[in-house]
């Protein structure tokens, strides 16, 4: 059964197009946070990524269901999950933190390193002395395993980001989250919905460190080792995409489990 929630009368989070392709309409509802799907199915990818992450050795991550927004005369797919931040942090992206310490964009920064692993050394070098944390190249290197399993083609600078104790001035890790755009989930304008996603695989470019899934993950595993480890099945696939089916036409749900199994033939260490 489709669950739908009606947000005419609620006042839309201005999220200033922190993605490379725009914004998704956001809503900050008793403290639940919404989104409605803006370029093709990026709600699915939530929803399924977080599932097969329970699954999975990784515990820091946001847990997605799938909702129908209504708002402005229309309805959406998309979906929700819990508010992970409390009453006292804030949020705070790897992109501020550089204009905070660096008055540079991070951005800018890496484009003075061609190698992959020093951009990826001096994000870990950098993060570690600001926020004092520590970890920070196993933290980064799952994000970035992540990422390529799914093909998560928006991780850019605003997309990497920590927790801020707004009365301590401690940091902690945030979970990993905003895997909307995996999956080839951009229907509407880069991988048309009626293309083999064995060539559109081809077209997809990575971030922040280098524009090839395998090449960022290559060089921080080298550096700081591997991590992610999966433990769903065949089965457990097929009953992810149970879960959304009602939200989504049939010729989505084949593609994105299409490339499920195909990540998971790929990445057969991880399991």
């Amino acid at each position: 059964m489709i669950k739908t929630i009606d947000f005419n009368n609620i006042n839309l989070i201005d999220t200033k197009s922190t993605s490379s392709k725009g914004n998704q309409l956001k809503w900050l509802y008793r403290n639940n946070w919404y989104k409605a799907d803006h370029m093709g199915y990026e709600g699915l990818c939530e929803v399924i990524i977080s599932k097969l992450l329970e699954k999975s050795n990784i515990d820091n991550f946001v847990a997605y269901s799938p909702i129908q927004i209504e708002f402005d005369g229309r309805k959406m797919n998309g979906c929700y999950s819990r508010n992970f931040k409390k009453k006292n942090e804030s949020i705070v992206t790897l992109e501020h933190l550089s204009k905070q310490w660096l008055a540079n964009s991070f951005a800018k920064e890496l484009l003075e390193y061609e190698d992959t692993k020093d951009k990826i050394k001096h994000t870990v070098e950098f993060v570690e002395k600001v926020t004092k944390l520590q970890n920070v190249g196993q933290y980064l290197t799952i994000m970035l395993e992540l990422d390529a399993f799914f093909l998560n083609e928006d991780r850019h600078t605003n997309n990497i980001a920590f927790i801020l104790n707004d009365d301590t001035g401690e940091y902690r890790f945030c979970p990993y989250f905003d895997f909307g755009l995996s999956l080839l989930a951009d229907t509407t304008m880069d991988f048309p919905l009626d293309e083999d996603i064995y060539k559109l695989i081809e077209k997809i470019h990575a971030k922040p460190f280098g524009r090839d899934f395998d090449e960022q993950l290559d060089a921080a595993q080298a550096m700081y080792g591997d991590y992610l480890r999966f433990e769903f099945a065949n089965k457990d696939i097929e009953n992810v995409f149970e879960s959304v089916k009602e939200y989504y036409s049939s010729d989505i749900i084949k593609r994105a489990k299409d490339l499920i199994y195909n990540q998971k033939n790929k990445f057969q260490y991880c399991f």
